[in-house]
C-alpha cells in the first residue's frame, strides 16, 4: 500500500477524535464561527476534524514504522542530505507550536490593551497601569 494511502487513514482516525471532540465540547456546529459579540474563532467540527487529523499524522509520522523513511534525497547514493517522514512531520509539529507561540504573543498584547483601556474608561487609573506595566498576576489582585 502506497503510503500517502497509510497517511490518509491515520489521518481519518485522527479526524474520528475531531468528531468526538467536536460532540463532547460545545463545538457542535459544523463551520468555523465567530463567539458571540466578539471576534473569536470557534472552530466547529470542521476545525477539530481537520486540526487532529493533523495531530494523528504527526504523531504517527515520528513514531510509526516508517518514521525513518528518506522522502527527498538518498544518502545511499552520494548525496549530502536527505528528508526523512520524521523530519517532514517534525517540522510541520515545530511549525504549529511556533505559530500558536507567536498568536499567543500577540494575543497577550492585545488583551493586556484592552484591560488598560476597559480600566481608563473605567475612571480606574491604578487598575489602568497596572494591565499596562504589571504581569498578569498583580493585574489579577489588583482587579480583585
Amino acid at each position: 500500500m502506497p503510503l500517502y494511502w497509510i497517511l490518509a487513514i491515520v489521518f481519518g482516525a485522527g479526524a474520528i477524535g475531531g468528531v468526538v471532540n467536536a460532540v463532547i465540547t460545545d463545538n457542535r456546529f459544523v463551520f468555523p464561527k465567530r463567539a458571540e459579540g466578539t471576534t473569536i474563532l470557534r472552530p466547529g467540527g470542521i476545525g477539530n476534524i481537520f486540526v487532529s487529523g493533523i495531530a494523528a499524522s504527526v504523531s504517527w509520522g515520528l513514531y510509526g514504522p516508517f518514521a525513518a523513511m528518506n522522502l527527498f534525497g538518498d544518502t545511499s547514493s552520494g548525496a549530502t542530505a536527505s528528508l526523512t517522514l520524521s523530519g517532514f512531520v517534525g517540522a510541520v509539529l515545530v511549525e504549529m507550536g511556533g505559530a500558536r507561540w507567536l498568536t499567543s504573543e500577540v494575543d497577550k498584547s492585545l488583551l493586556r490593551e484592552a484591560g488598560a483601556t476597559a480600566a481608563r474608561n473605567a475612571k480606574n487609573q491604578p487598575l489602568a497601569d497596572a494591565f499596562a506595566m504589571s504581569n498578569a498576576a498583580d493585574v489579577l489582585g489588583k482587579a480583585k
